[in-house]
């Protein structure tokens, strides 16, 4: 075990112990409380903060350049390398970024994916409405995307009586 305490393998096996570990807590956080940007891109941005941020800051004898560079470069190399392998395997891509999650199915709240994503219902209305939908009963499917952000699509009939009242106000000059 003293080899492996000494040089460049002990470094490489803590970036990947700490961006391993910080990529779990993340996705355990769920996609709520990081909406916009997947626990992936928040784990890049932590990482090359860190790591920048402690060589600018330390002297040389407490951080070395060198040492700060290699991290740099290796939080980097390693996103480069989860993405690629990510686009070509389903289950890796699951495990690093989720999937959605169904809150609304034919006009009806899904309700245990609702208290799996820790939402209210009070919070998903907030969410349609920010959509411009009313009502669950106008939805054919509702989505917490991977994003964080609420994918909605709606019934034909709700469709078609937004077209309608669309068209409407543009021909009477009312937007």
């Amino acid at each position: 075990m003293a080899a492996i305490d000494t040089g460049i393998f002990p470094q490489l096996f803590r970036i990947l112990a700490i961006y391993l570990f910080t990529l779990l807590m993340l996705r355990l956080a769920g996609k709520r409380r990081i909406a916009h940007l997947s626990a992936f891109d928040i784990l890049i941005i932590i990482a090359l903060g860190s790591a920048v941020g402690d060589v600018m800051v330390y002297s040389e004898s407490t951080i070395p350049l060198v040492d700060g560079l290699l991290v740099v470069f290796a939080v980097i190399v390693l996103q480069i390398t989860v993405s690629k392998l990510t686009e070509h395997n389903q289950l890796l891509s699951f495990i690093v970024h989720g999937k959605g999650t169904e809150l609304i199915r034919n006009g009806r709240i899904v309700r245990h994916n609702l208290e799996a994503e820790d939402l209210t219902e009070d919070e998903l209305y907030e969410l349609l409405r920010e959509k411009g939908v009313e009502k669950a009963s106008e939805v054919k499917e509702a989505v917490l995307e991977r994003s964080g952000e609420l994918g909605v699509i709606l019934t034909r009939e709700s469709k078609g009586k937004r077209t309608g009242s669309m068209r409407r106000r543009q021909g009477s000059g009312a937007f």
